[in-house]
């Protein structure tokens, strides 16, 4: 009998009520497909769970037997967090992706393998909506269930284990697998403005000065992101802005009136159904596909380096290679303004500032090591000079500070580095150090960012 096999008759002896998927079943190599192909590996079992007492036997016996075990809810790391080599994979995205709308209450409550598309689509059917990710088929990640490192199935919110409420709010699956999310939502219109407005390449610099003298005054109904690529759609380098206005179409215009006295050579922006504003990137991400994403704060973004940095990138890229690749780069204009009115401690996520980042992503085609080394090395790259370029106007502004940690949904640094978490959590991470010590004192969550228990550190 194969260890996966024997794995799989142990779960199911244990009252296993979901779905258990080995090497050689019809759906195996389905099983493990994630969002960014390059971070796909051979399971030896995955589990895709029904309920919070299924992911507890799991969490149970591969602790007991000290079998490797990830989380995949979404599965849209491209760090590799949600799968393994030869262990056990919780799979939450089968059977736990429902959402379900309490308008009353204006509470929404998503399984812990539903994406940002249900979310968006239920909510908005009542006229609600709530803070979530700008790609539709990123994992949602509010009041939650959670099944811990001893298999206990717990509720935490302010008032009922309210340690873990905090430290699962930026401390990722560090403590335990969230089954369910509870979200707060709020009144949204039914339709906004926003698209993109395509510019002509060589017009990078003032494309970045309208974006900068339109930020100075942007308010929390907007939000725009400029975006370079050495590929667009017709193969060469592409440059458009991404605007959204929460707001009709005629105010909308006026608002970004800087971007729009530009003359774009097209204007694909117009009134569109709120829940397909986070599928405007889609394009650019599409699912099952190589991928390295790496991301940096930064301040304000000059003509002259949003020119420099972009000619490094087109530089950069076109070096030949065997395989063909697409970089995008982004620099986001979100109004920060609320995220960073909260204190720094008030979740274990640190990184209350009102900078917005530069987001950097390279696809590519070919499953060779070479080729992926390739890529990851002209990223690194890319990275590196654009971080060089934009930190003058970082110093201007005082420089960078201990909150100023980074966005790990953007591979900062090796995800599965305990120094690495160190660094992101910052001020938070000997409070979140304590945590671990009580819920996950043997590190049976120790994939993504791992956080060391205060007794072993």
């Amino acid at each position: 009998m194969s260890t996966s096999t024997s794995w799989k008759d142990a779960l199911t002896s244990a009252g296993f009520t979901g779905d258990l998927v080995t090497p050689g079943d019809a759906d195996y190599e389905s099983a493990l497909v994630r969002f960014a192909k390059n971070s796909q590996k051979k399971a030896g079992l995955v589990a895709f769970v029904k309920s919070p007492e299924d992911v507890s036997i799991v969490i149970k016996y591969a602790s007991a037997n000290n079998i490797p075990l990830v989380i995949r809810g979404g599965g849209h790391s491209s760090g590799g967090t949600s799968s393994t080599e030869g262990g056990i994979v919780i799979d939450l995205s089968r059977h736990l992706n429902s959402v379900r709308i309490d308008e009353a209450k204006r509470m929404g409550y998503a399984g812990g393998g539903a994406t940002w598309t249900a979310v968006d689509a239920e909510a908005i059917k009542h006229g609600l909506a709530t803070v979530g990710a700008t790609i539709n088929h990123t994992g949602v990640g509010g009041h939650a269930t959670i099944v811990t490192s001893n298999g206990s199935i717990l509720t935490v919110n302010e008032t009922t284990n309210s340690d873990l409420f905090w430290g699962i709010r930026g401390g990722g699956s560090n403590f335990g697998c969230v089954t369910e999310f509870v979200y707060k939502l709020h009144p949204q219109r039914s339709h906004v403005f926003a698209g993109p407005l395509i510019f002509p390449v060589p017009r990078i610099a003032e494309v970045a000065a309208a974006a900068e003298e339109w930020y100075s005054n942007a308010s929390e109904k907007e939000g725009l992101m400029v975006i370079t690529t050495n590929k667009g759609p017709t193969g060469n380098p592409a440059l458009l802005a991404v605007v959204f206005f929460n707001g009709e179409e005629e105010e909308g215009r006026q608002r970004f009136k800087s971007l729009f006295d530009l003359g774009p050579v097209m204007t694909l922006a117009a009134m569109i159904p709120y829940e397909k504003l986070n599928a405007l990137q889609n394009d650019h991400t599409k699912y099952n596909q190589n991928y390295h994403f790496v991301g940096g704060i930064r301040t304000s973004v000059t003509p002259d380096v949003a020119k420099t940095v972009f000619d490094n990138m087109l530089e950069t890229m076109n070096a030949p290679s065997e395989a063909n690749m697409k970089m995008v780069l982004i620099w986001e204009y979100h109004v920060l303004k609320k995220l960073a009115s909260v204190s720094s401690d008030a979740t274990a996520f640190p990184m209350r500032v009102p900078r917005p980042i530069t987001v950097m992503m390279i696809n590519w085609t070919g499953d060779d090591e070479k080729s992926a080394l390739d890529a990851r090395q002209r990223l690194d790259a890319i990275k590196a000079f654009s971080d060089e370029a934009l930190a003058p106007a970082f110093e201007e502004k005082g420089g960078k500070t201990e909150l100023d940690t980074g966005y790990t949904n953007m591979e900062m640094g090796d995800p599965r580095s305990e120094d690495v978490a160190r660094a992101i959590f910052g001020p938070n991470y000997a409070r979140l150090q304590q945590l671990k010590k009580k819920h996950d004192p043997d590190m049976v969550f120790k994939t993504w960012y791992p956080i060391v228990p205060a007794s072993t550190a």
